[in-house]
Formats: structure tokens, sequence, C-alpha cells
């Protein structure tokens, strides 16, 4: 009753062509004794890349589960010709994240806008297939800051 990866054949799919928008992140913060559940500024940065050549125009950063978002500053790849945007960007910012129960460490996560302002959904629940393919949701990095 459906596709499973087990159960799945690949050779008779279609191929996927042109990528949906992608990112990735880093961080780095504070290393002074934290408390759970306060607020720290940390200061991340990654990259970020869409298919088809579609130029990236706005990176956002969260530290508290997407209560609020950071726009980032994109420092590399900004200067792209518009729709040809073969190469990935480079963005930095400094975003308020809450301090995880552990008390050293924070969760952030993050979304790349490219020009037709497509973006990644909050989770692959609603993404998923048996063949991987676009599971391009928020990406959340759990960083130790302590």
């Amino acid at each position: 009753d459906g596709n499973t990866a087990t159960t799945a054949t690949t050779l008779e799919d279609e191929i996927f062509g042109s990528m949906s928008v992608g990112r990735g992140l880093l961080g780095g913060g504070p290393r002074t004794p934290l408390t759970p559940g306060e607020t720290v500024l940390v200061k991340a940065s990654g990259w970020a890349y869409a298919g088809g050549g579609r130029n990236i125009v706005r990176v956002d950063v969260t530290g508290n589960n997407g209560k609020s978002w950071q726009t980032a500053k994109i420092t590399e790849g900004y200067n792209q010709p518009i729709r040809r945007a073969w190469a990935w960007v480079f963005w930095e910012c400094e975003v308020p994240a809450i301090v995880c129960e552990d008390g050293v460490s924070v969760e952030l996560a993050c979304k790349g806008v490219d020009m037709a302002f497509n973006t990644q959904l909050e989770s692959l629940g609603g993404m998923w297939n048996v063949r991987g393919l676009v599971n391009n949701s928020y990406y959340r990095v759990k960083h130790k800051v302590m």
C-alpha cells in the first residue's frame, strides 16, 4: 500500500533537476556560566543556496523557536548576477537565544529566502518522500555555548 524506503524503486521515478532553497548554520556564544531559560546573544553564521540560478535575498535566524527572527547580513555572494546565482551565499548575525535546560547550549534555526520568495517549511513532516528529495525544512542546531 504505497512506497516505503524498502519497497520503492528509484529507477522508474522522475529525476529532480532543480534544487529548493537550502542553508546551513554555525553558532558561537558566551563562555560564561548560564542559567536555563535566560536569553544570551549568540553569533551565528552559515551559508544558503537556491537552485535554478535564483538569488538568495534574505536569511532569517531564530534562537527562541520562531517567536522572533533576526535578519542576517549576507557577507559573500550577494553580488551574483540576477537569476544567475550558481554559488552559495555566506551570512552572519547576532541573535538572542534562550539557554536550554542543560544550561550550556542554545537551539538555533535558520531559513533562507530566494528571489521568488521560496523558503523552508518549519518541519519535514509535510514534505517527506521515499527518495528524500527536497528535504529543506528549517535547519536546526543545538549549539554548546559554554
